[in-house]
Order: C-alpha cells, then structure tokens, then sequence
C-alpha cells in the first residue's frame, strides 16, 4: 500500500476513535444488560472471568500498530464493565484488576484518569498495594509533571506506601514530588494541606498510631476478598501488625 494512502487511513482511523470509544461502551452495555438479565451461578462467572483474562492476554501480546491510545481506552471500558458487575465481584472477587492495570500501564503509562482508579481498586479492593506501588513507579518514570492530575499519581502513591505498606519515609518523599508537580500546573490541593503540614503531622504520628491505621486499611480491604489464599495473606499481615503494636507498648510499658 502507497505511503500516502496509509497515512490517510491512519488519519481516518484517528479522527474516528471517539465513535469507536462511544460505539463500544454501547455495545459493552448491552451485552452487560443482557448478561445481567440471567442467573449467573459462581461457574458461570469463573468461566466468564477465564475468558476475560484470555482477552486481557491478547490484548498484551497483541500488536497495536499505532493505536495505543484507543488500545487503552476499549481496554479501561473493559475493566468499568468488569469492576462494576457488581454481583459477579461479590461472587468470585476483583482478581483481574491487577492485570488490567498492568495491561493499561503497559500499553499507555500516560493514562492518568485510568491509573488514578486502577490503584483505588487494586489497593483497595483486590488487595495488591505493593504492586500498585510497583505499577505507578513505571507509570510516573514516563508521565509529563506538568499534565493535568499528574500530581494525583504522587498523591495515591504516597497513600498506598502509608496506609499498607507502613513506609512513612517513601510516603514522605512521594508528597513532596506531588507537591513540586502542583506547583508547575499551579493546581490547589482541594483540602488546602501543604506538604509542611503533611510532613508534620507524618512526623508526630507514633508507629502505634501507624500500624493501627495499616489494621484498618488492611481489614476494610479483606471485606473485599474472595480468593481464600489471598484472604490467608491479608490475615497475617494484620496479625503481624497487632503483633508488633503489642510488642510496642510492652515495650513503652517498661520505659515509664
């Protein structure tokens, strides 16, 4: 095929993706609606769920031939349709949510509406705070700081490193690279907290208090949990912590 004509498909193809986008999310939500009207038992949503991560495994050895844009997007809408199948997740649980994260950094790292709500439900829902760590570290090594929210990828990322991997320096560090990049967008934080105040108040909290906020943003994840081994590691991560908090104040005990 002449250059020239290439191109001009390619420019095409371009100018229609946002029909695409828009066809597909009418498609998807017919199909959702028609899944939904039956009575789907836990087979029915394994063997559903076996077929989505084939698709997801496509998707990632899949050429996109220039289209990682569009990629992406069908890829996010598949994961709206997966995480909001509210009585399958409550059935069988958010397991694929850590590869549709991964798919989507991969496929578009600069993605940052999608990987802004792909670490909320990989944290907080399918219970992979470490590897949304791990995700939006590769995410923030090729985003531009002054692009819209950008400072938002810093912000969950030090949530995550404080609230359940108990990394008060990391979280540290990350609020202050969310609060530089703020500053080249000139963005408000909506609560009003510089990173002076953050820094504070990080500094003033006891580990016992650190720990016991682990509990609790660990224990609201486990309500979340289907998968028994997965649910086993949470548990002991929890019992560790009440471990360490014991040992603690045995420990404040014998110095007063």
């Amino acid at each position: 095929m002449p250059f020239f004509q290439l191109r001009k498909i390619t420019q095409v193809l371009s100018n229609l993706a946002p029909f695409i986008c828009l066809a597909g999310i009418v498609f998807l939500q017919s199909q959702e609606y028609k899944k939904s009207a039956q009575q789907l038992n836990y087979d029915n949503y394994v063997e559903r769920e076996r077929q989505q991560a084939k698709e997801i495994d496509l998707l990632q050895q899949s050429p996109h031939l220039g289209f990682d844009n569009l990629v992406a997007d069908w890829s996010y809408l598949n994961f709206v349709q997966y995480f909001g199948d509210a009585h399958a997740r409550e059935t069988i649980g958010y397991q694929l949510v850590p590869e549709y994260f991964a798919t989507i950094t991969n496929i578009d790292p600069r993605f940052t509406q999608a990987h802004l709500r792909l670490s909320i439900a990989n944290s907080m829902y399918a219970g992979n705070a470490e590897k949304t760590v791990a995700l939006m570290e590769k995410v923030l090594a090729t985003v531009d700081p002054e692009s819209p929210q950008s400072a938002l990828l810093w912000t969950s990322k030090g949530l995550d490193e404080l609230l359940f991997l108990g990394n008060k320096k990391a979280a540290i560090n990350s609020y202050k690279i969310a609060a530089q990049w703020a500053n080249l967008t000139q963005s408000d934080r909506p609560d009003g907290l510089t990173i002076k105040d953050l820094e504070q108040a990080l500094t003033s909290t006891s580990e016992i208090d650190l720990k016991q906020a682990q509990i609790r943003a660990w224990s609201s994840v486990l309500v979340h949990i289907r998968d028994n081994q997965k649910k086993q590691e949470i548990i002991r991560k929890i019992t560790n912590l009440k471990s360490e908090i014991a040992i603690l104040e045995q420990s404040g005990s014998r110095g007063l």
